[in-house]
């Protein structure tokens, strides 16, 4: 599995939408606690626009091994083509 973070990227302090656009252009799940990114694939689903998948990790209620573990079943059962589009809670 090949994970990257935003700051090695060079993509820290960019808008939500460049964010999700290149783990879209890249084939990436995007792992974030961040509501406003539940909001943009609301917006994007009702548009029927394509996105990268989103795990959503409400930070305050799971340990990262939890999380770990969702993300690798995830990667691990669906392919990338049937996640997209889609937000996964953990």
């Amino acid at each position: 599995m090949d994970v990257t973070s935003v700051p090695e990227t060079g993509f820290q302090g960019t808008d939500d939408d460049t964010l999700l656009q290149q783990a879209t252009d890249e084939k990436r799940m995007m792992l974030t606690c961040d509501v406003d990114f539940l909001r943009r694939a609301s917006t994007l689903s009702s548009e029927n626009r394509h996105f990268a998948p989103i795990i959503f990790w409400p930070q305050q209620e799971r340990t990262i091994g939890h999380v770990i573990r969702a993300v690798i079943r995830l990667a691990t059962t669906l392919s990338y083509k049937d996640a997209s589009s889609r937000v996964f809670f953990v």
